[in-house]
């Protein structure tokens, strides 16, 4: 052997202390792991995760649903539940059986109670299934023959399919709905009822290992409330229902779509993603249709990091909005895209997480608009009423309360919105009534005493769409809508037929809105702005007078000239824009009695 020159011994020096060097940064990274460092236990991109559930709706003492009402609850919760990001794998009806019979026989009062009925019933018959795990290991089971022969055994012996029985066995989490609210109320007339639902999820993860147990780790809970007219006629589901049914379903169906966002935001079930690619505000990640992203969805952007105290947290460097959405259920892989609204120092590399929303928006509008009034009388000598207006040309205040509904998944056009909303103000005009009772005998001249006022009220209800387009947190929108406005003032009757009631005639017409706004989101879920628009909402003669929750057309018999009562001009305000994570209203429902309304 030649001996070694120095070069040579100075490279297998390099080498030691580089192998050295491996080796003790390999074995800091083994105790990083076993101390659970940081980067050891930062959450990396969603995995899909398998769902099962118990079809048994868990209440309290205090009053019980019935049995019709329960199944539509927990059909409305199973459903809204059963989203992309899952696999959905229901437990064998023996088992939903021999939970509710045992459910039947106690009454509950905490939930204690409530959890150790489930440790004898549900646990043991899921932990019975995923101990045939181990058992197919015991035995070395190895080919796909032995192992499936092996299951249809074991299935029969349980009771269930083989199917059934692989579902459960590929389950990992678990959750039993409960209801710990329910309220009815009905005015003294009974013409009116309210519901109101309170309930939410038990979740379990179910441990699969040598000792299969299940661990509960979150309780959600929310509310759902709904009211109805008895008088009206109701259809939900493509079924004439009872005013009474009509309230229940709209609060399951509120509850129900609650319980969906807060399991979306328990963070197991949050989307999350490296970012693939960036390109100035674009950036591109491995989510798509198979995980249920829609267009707008918002997600953060940013890392985990390791504090002082040794807990991991998520450090947001801004956020995004889908912008594109690939189909990634055939073909996986494929990257999705998303466009800054705030921009942060981003790389490669960093996560985004999903930041679960409703897509339905709340926009409050204080703002100024023209209103014109020009003098004139209604009299109608059948409902009692001559009613006088003064002229006023000027302009009146109001507030605006809006829902904006995202539409872009089914316009295919991002940051496009469906707008349901009502307006309400005042209008510094003078009027008079003169109420008196052609039907009442017994009238007398203090009937023409008038009752004057010096404001009126002004509603609006509209429905309408909306188009934003962003550049970074600044965003452009145009509005259009479509509505209709009343004109009110107010009486009291003393007549037979309104004996004590509140009197309210208005003046109704129909017109048309046009909104220019500039905003700026102040985070992922406010934005604030200023607007301005033009109102076109014609005089029309067109009266109504309104008592004891009834309103009827009035005919106008006055052969004076009626009042002009319109809108034409400018509009403007500002506003402030809300994304909450729930409501405690069916928006659904709310999108139709407007349009019932108008």
């Amino acid at each position: 052997m030649l001996p070694m020159n120095n070069n040579d011994q100075q490279s297998n020096m390099k080498n030691r202390r580089f192998k050295t060097i491996f080796y003790l940064a390999a074995a800091i990274a083994a105790l990083c792991v076993g101390s659970n460092m940081s980067f050891a236990q930062a959450p990396g991109k969603y995995t899909r995760k398998s769902i099962s559930y118990v079809n048994a709706l868990l209440s309290t003492k205090d009053f019980k649903l019935p049995s019709s009402q329960q199944n539509y609850l927990l059909d409305a919760i199973h459903t809204g539940i059963r989203i992309a990001r899952f696999d959905y794998n229901p437990l064998p009806e023996n088992t939903h059986s021999a939970f509710r019979k045992r459910l039947s026989q106690r009454n509950f009062v905490s939930a204690d109670d409530i959890e150790s009925l489930i440790n004898k019933t549900i646990i043991p018959e899921i932990i019975k299934i995923l101990d045939i795990n181990k058992e197919m290991r015991a035995q070395s089971l190895i080919s796909e023959t032995q192992r499936n022969s092996f299951i249809a055994l074991k299935a029969k012996e349980i009771g269930i399919t083989a199917q059934q029985l692989e579902q459960v066995m590929n389950s990992s989490y678990l959750y039993i709905p409960f209801i710990d609210k329910y309220r009815v109320k009905k005015d003294s007339d009974k013409e009116k009822v309210s519901v109101h639902i309170g309930g939410g999820l038990l979740w379990y993860h179910i441990i699969a290992g040598e000792k299969p147990h299940v661990e509960k780790f979150a309780k959600i809970s929310s509310e759902g409330m709904s009211g109805a007219d008895s008088e009206e006629k109701y259809s939900i589901d493509s079924e004439r229902v009872s005013a009474d049914e009509y309230a229940f379903r709209n609060a399951a169906h509120t509850l129900a779509m609650n319980l969906e966002i807060k399991t979306r935001e328990l963070d197991m079930f949050k989307l999350k993603a490296p970012i693939a690619n960036i390109q100035r505000r674009k950036i591109w990640f491995p989510l798509g249709k198979a995980e249920g992203i829609k267009l707008d969805d918002p997600f953060f952007v940013g890392e985990w990091i390791e504090k002082s105290n040794g807990k991991i947290r998520f450090q947001k460097s801004g956020f995004v909005r889908v912008s594109t959405v690939l189909d990634n259920r055939s073909t996986p892989g494929q990257l999705s895209q998303a466009i800054a609204i705030k921009k942060g120092d981003w790389a490669k590399g960093m996560m985004v997480v999903e930041h679960p929303r409703l897509g339905i928006d709340i926009a409050i509008k204080p703002r100024w608009f023209t209103m014109n009034i020009d003098e004139g009388i209604v009299f109608n000598g059948e409902k009692g009423f001559v009613i006088y207006f003064d002229d006023y040309q000027g302009g009146a205040i109001g507030f605006d309360i809006d829902l904006h509904w995202n539409i872009a998944s089914l316009t295919k056009k991002r940051q496009s919105f469906l707008v349901f909303g009502g307006s309400a103000g005042l209008v510094p005009v003078k009027s008079s009534i003169f109420n008196f009772a052609f039907w009442n005998k017994d009238w007398t001249p203090l009937d023409l005493i008038p009752t004057e006022s010096w404001v009126a009220g002004i509603y609006y209800g509209h429905v309408g769409y909306l188009k934003k387009f962003y550049l970074g947190p600044f965003a452009v929108h145009g509005e259009g809508l479509f509505g209709v406005q009343t004109l009110s003032i107010w009486d009291y009757k003393s007549g037979d037929d309104y004996d004590g009631e509140t009197i309210t005639i208005s003046n109704k017409t129909v017109g048309l809105r046009v909104n220019l706004g500039l905003e700026y989101a102040v985070n992922i879920d406010w934005n604030i702005g200023m607007f301005a628009g033009f109102n076109v909402f014609p005089p029309i003669d067109w009266w109504t007078v309104k008592y004891d929750e009834k309103e009827v057309d009035m005919e106008n018999m006055s052969g004076w000239a009626a009042p002009k009562i319109y809108s034409i001009g400018p509009t403007f305000g500002f506003y402030i824009h809300f994304s909450p994570p729930t409501l405690p209203f069916n928006p659904a429902a709310v999108v139709q009695n407007q349009l019932k309304n108008l």
